[in-house]
């Protein structure tokens, strides 16, 4: 990933929504990972105000915004440590795969490098590359390469940013990697992600501990709360609360749901084609979605995903909430606070896990 150099010590995961800036801190115990903090700052969604460039024509970082609203959650936290990992949005990554015949490690990343000219729509000097290998044994079968690659512009900003705080910047990768790390374990059945924010919604398809896959659309929390709010006639922040206290509960009866209802088929819509197109290209069935993301707090929403995937082309699969936070030890005073931390924290946690993985 890039700019990675990691050490077994206190390490700081930093995810940066649209709305939100979240942060975890674990410590290494007897090579385990402990929870040690966490912090975040939300902004008011009633407002304009983000931790997003939108009226620039960009979705770049503001950098201002976001050192200032760390700076807030290391002072009210507490929170020391110097080395942190950052989460990059699929927006800010170029991903593409390809094949590449049997050949030595080392061929095959000269042949990389070449191959990737042909695939990256940017200068090659404007652009820092990464990559993985989802061969077993790179010399004796064809390489599945799933190619990365982030402007240098991007990488900038969020040294600027790790600056501006006072850390040092160990890693910069996609969210998806995040999700993946906290979210599957090596053994897991190929598995569908979906990440629902404020502004996107990712979905990232996984097998054998890899991501195969990523895909991020702009239907997201936004969407159902502004319908709600054009829907009802009421102000922004009354149809967030409503949303959160009604959810998809009763979706035959209540007229909260049925506002809402439309918004998440849409959701679910393009999930089924991301699936449904991975099945069919790489013959391999999805056995189950992962559901995280602020809007995955919304009441009912899982039982809503599985009634509407309850037909024969999704036979089987399991829908569940992420339980993340089940992979670090954590205080027992947080029981209750992590069914919360579990939705919103995963990305901040993967990254954070970055530095546990052998």
């Amino acid at each position: 990933m890039f700019l990675n150099n990691q050490q077994k010590q206190n390490i700081l995961g930093i995810d940066i929504g649209t709305k939100s800036v979240r942060v975890v801190e674990l410590i290494g115990k007897k090579g385990y990972p402990e929870l040690k903090n966490y912090g975040e700052l939300n902004l008011d969604i009633a407002t304009n105000q983000s931790f997003r460039n939108f009226d620039q024509n960009t979705l770049a970082p503001s950098i201002d915004t976001i050192s200032q609203a760390l700076k807030t959650i290391f002072n009210e936290t507490g929170i020391k440590a110097k080395k942190a990992n950052f989460s990059l949005p699929d927006f800010s990554t170029f991903f593409v795969s390809f094949e590449l015949p049997p050949m030595s490690k080392k061929e095959l990343g000269n042949a990389i490098g070449f191959e990737a000219r042909k695939h990256i729509p940017l200068p090659a000097a404007e652009v820092v590359l990464d990559w993985q290998c989802m061969s077993k044994d790179p010399t004796k079968q064809n390489n599945k390469i799933l190619l990365m690659a982030i402007s240098k512009t991007t990488i900038n900003q969020y040294k600027i940013i790790a600056s501006n705080v006072g850390l040092e910047l160990k890693a910069l990768e996609s969210e998806a990697w995040g999700l993946r790390r906290s979210l599957i374990k090596p053994s897991d059945p190929p598995s569908c992600l979906v990440d629902i924010g404020y502004q996107s919604t990712i979905v990232a398809i996984t097998d054998n501990n890899f991501v195969k896959t990523s895909y991020s659309f702009d239907i997201a929390g936004k969407d159902l709360t502004q319908r709600l709010a054009e829907d009802l006639g009421i102000e922004i922040k009354e149809a967030e609360e409503i949303k959160k206290e009604n959810g998809l509960i009763n979706i035959e009866r209540d007229d909260v749901a049925q506002i809402l209802a439309p918004v998440i088929s849409a959701i679910i819509k393009k999930i089924k084609k991301v699936i449904i197109d991975y099945q069919n290209l790489e013959r391999t069935k999805i056995q189950r979605i992962i559901l995280v993301g602020g809007t995955a707090q919304t009441k009912g929403i899982a039982e809503y995903f599985r009634s509407v995937f309850d037909e024969d082309d999704f036979f089987g699969l399991e829908v569940s909430l992420g339980t993340p936070f089940n992979n670090v030890v954590f205080p027992p005073l947080l029981n209750k606070k992590v069914a919360e931390l579990n939705l919103t924290f995963p990305i901040a946690l993967g990254e954070a896990l970055k530095n546990y993985e052998v």
